[in-house]
């Protein structure tokens, strides 16, 4: 196959895929890239031109409407013409490629398409390249679904929102150490004294103190929670959706003696080559932590629940891509499910922290407070900036760890997250 096509033809799979299927990219990357001969430049154009054209979609198809009015959404024309235009305008890939292999891929049995159409309509939108400019779309053009979930959000969340969404996220990294820090050359800004996040994107196997297992990679406010609490050493502790790993990886850098839960094999196996990279010991069972027997007690509960993941949105564009909406009925369920059995393995006195990727109201305030009111025998332990006074902007009037997506005074770009502290009082 010509250079260049195998990985525009994947990049098409990819996203009929993850429009048609509530799939998790990452595992769909893996997949479907690792089973072919690519070389590790292709497999980082593939995932480049994929979360952009899925990001910046919306964008995209304002375009494609002043050029034609003959294409329906999300069919193979539209498909192609996403991604080619995703390449031409937001990444400033060469044209000739861009728009040959384009026009190739519809030679393809499996793609219904015309040649001579996506050639046509390529050629002129690059022609006007310099008169195509870029603007942010609107709060009101997201997801119905969406938008319909924030009616408390004035106009100013709305456009800091948006236009937070838009920008690549940064890569961060959690160290075992200051002292391991401190050895990496690289350009860097530090976030504590244990993290950074790198300026330039690179590969993460290329990053120095990969193979050494100096680091793990962790979003800045996924792991300020834990950062935020004192006493970790020698606590016994349940990580119970301990998939991808980072909050496991803090606790036994911290000293807890860790068992971790992980009911999706694919993600297990990955946490699994970390901890061995790291060279970290830890249990980790393969498991639905709904059926762990409660006759196990443990000091601390980390239970970082499934949620509609809203708040990585600029690393999972396909959120807002997809067909199929979260359904948040069944992962309300769920999350109540899951907090009713954490209290059931947690000792006297002893602590839950409930996580979640999300910002929305339902699925991390309101569900705690109506765990509160069902357990009377918990109470709310407020997180404190301790060592991490920036932290204190992300500490609401309840003492909750919340943020939307932001970006913080040192450039980083984080997360959307909710964290909560519960304790135990008899």
């Amino acid at each position: 196959m010509k250079k260049g096509l195998e990985s525009r033809l994947i990049i098409h799979e990819i996203l009929k895929s993850a429009r048609n299927y509530p799939l998790n990219l990452d595992l769909v990357f893996i997949k479907t890239i690792n089973k072919k001969q690519i070389s590790l430049s292709d497999r980082n154009m593939i995932k480049n031109v994929v979360l952009n054209s899925m990001r910046h979609y919306l964008i995209v198809e304002e375009i494609i409407k002043k050029y034609t009015k003959k294409i329906k959404k999300f069919n193979d024309s539209y498909y192609l013409l996403l991604s080619a235009i995703t390449q031409l305008i937001i990444l400033n890939f060469k044209d000739f490629a861009v728009i040959d292999s384009s026009v190739e891929l519809t030679k393809n049995k499996n793609i219904n398409a015309s040649g001579a159409f996506i050639n046509g309509i390529l050629r002129n939108i690059n022609r006007n390249k310099k008169k195509i400019y870029i603007t942010n779309y609107k709060f009101s053009k997201l997801p119905v679904w969406f938008t319909k979930k924030l009616p408390y959000w004035n106009n100013k969340q709305k456009n800091y929102f948006i236009k937070n969404i838009l920008k690549e996220p940064n890569l961060h990294l959690v160290f075992k150490n200051d002292f391991d820090l401190k050895k990496i050359n690289i350009d860097k800004v530090q976030t504590t004294k244990q993290s950074i996040f790198l300026k330039t994107s690179m590969s993460v196997e290329k990053i120095p103190g990969y193979k050494e297992g100096y680091w793990w990679v962790q979003d800045f406010s996924s792991m300020i929670p834990l950062y935020l609490t004192n006493d970790l050493t020698n606590k016994i502790t349940a990580d119970l959706c301990a998939a991808p790993g980072g909050k496991t990886f803090q606790l036994v850098n911290c000293g807890a003696h860790v068992k971790a839960f992980e009911k999706n094999i694919d993600r297990a196996k990955i946490m699994n080559r970390n901890l061995k990279r790291l060279k970290f010991h830890c249990k980790l069972k393969i498991m639905d932590v709904l059926n762990i027997s409660e006759h196990e007690k443990f000091d601390l509960i980390i239970l970082d629940a499934p949620c509609s993941s809203v708040g990585t949105i600029r690393r999972h564009p396909e959120i807002f891509f997809r067909k199929q909406i979260p359904n948040f009925n069944k992962l309300y369920i769920l999350q109540k499910k899951l907090l009713n059995k954490a209290k059931m393995l947690l000792k006297k006195n002893g602590i839950l922290i409930y996580m979640v990727c999300s910002f929305l109201i339902e699925e991390g305030e309101e569900q705690i407070f109506n765990f509160l009111k069902k357990n009377k025998n918990f109470s709310i332990l407020n997180f404190s900036p301790l060592n991490l006074e920036e932290s204190k902007i992300f500490i609401d009037k309840h003492g909750f760890f919340y943020t939307p997506p932001s970006q913080i005074n040192n450039g980083l770009l984080i997360d959307g997250f909710f964290a909560a502290k519960l304790k135990k009082n008899d």
